[in-house]
């Protein structure tokens, strides 16, 4: 009983100094964001090397932003903002903010969307964090070369919207299969092991679902299936 207070205790004090750290990052990232993109507006004006600095500047910061937000998302639910987003664009989005990134490691980015695909009711930055989680996971899957595909088409028979990305990189070995999904989980040496985590949570909260299929040396591909009644909800607000 003592020792099980002891851990709620520290369990405590660490979410309090997770909060704090959260919040204190999140102010200077904001001006930094802030300037970028007032830099991106204006860089008709810079030279190309300055114009792909700006971007890449950018994308790290988003990625910065990107984990924030997903030790935001396990340490607390975030209320929901009864708002709408098109996967399309929010793909699109993520692949501008990806780029550079890509681009730096010799991984050619290549969408695959379906025109008219319906507006969900699932808040955009929300939909934006899976879709950064998982094109990053690819990008460092395919480590300094590979290709990389995002899709998006309805199936004909669940009426599910299908969002994909398939890569060919490293793949996941079969005992990492069964953990891979799972809190904390990482094969990597810098990471949190909460990505897929929260992906998987976030959609869960809206009852959808995210599968994969994996080839240890082949490459991945990992599929977020938007359950059709979200879509309707959109419609409605």
């Amino acid at each position: 009983m003592v020792n099980d207070n002891l851990l709620e205790n520290k369990l405590e004090i660490l979410g309090k100094i997770t909060a704090s750290l959260i919040h204190e990052i999140r102010n200077p990232l904001s001006a930094i964001l802030l300037n970028l993109q007032y830099l991106r507006m204006i860089k008709q004006d810079f030279p190309s090397e300055i114009k792909e600095s700006i971007q890449s500047c950018e994308a790290a910061a988003y990625r910065i932003q990107n984990l924030i937000e997903n030790v935001s998302s396990f340490t607390r639910k975030n209320g929901e903002k009864n708002c709408s987003c098109s996967p399309n664009e929010v793909t699109e989005e993520a692949l501008k903010i990806m780029h550079t990134i890509a681009i730096d490691k010799n991984i050619n980015l290549v969408a695959s969307l379906e025109p008219n695909i319906p507006r969900i009711s699932i808040d955009r930055n929300k939909v934006l964090q899976i879709f950064l989680n998982l094109i990053t996971n690819s990008i460092e899957a395919c480590e300094k070369s590979g290709e990389i595909i995002i899709s998006t088409y309805r199936d004909p028979e669940t009426g599910n919207i299908i969002w994909e990305i398939e890569d060919n990189g490293v793949g996941i070995c079969e005992e990492h299969k069964s953990l891979i999904l799972t809190d904390f989980f990482t094969s990597k040496t810098k990471g949190t092991g909460l990505g897929l985590s929260v992906c998987q949570s976030i959609l869960r909260e809206h009852n959808c679902e995210l599968t994969f299929e994996s080839r240890e040396g082949a490459g991945s591909r990992f599929s977020i299936h938007i359950n059709p009644a979200l879509i309707s909800e959109a419609n409605e607000v």
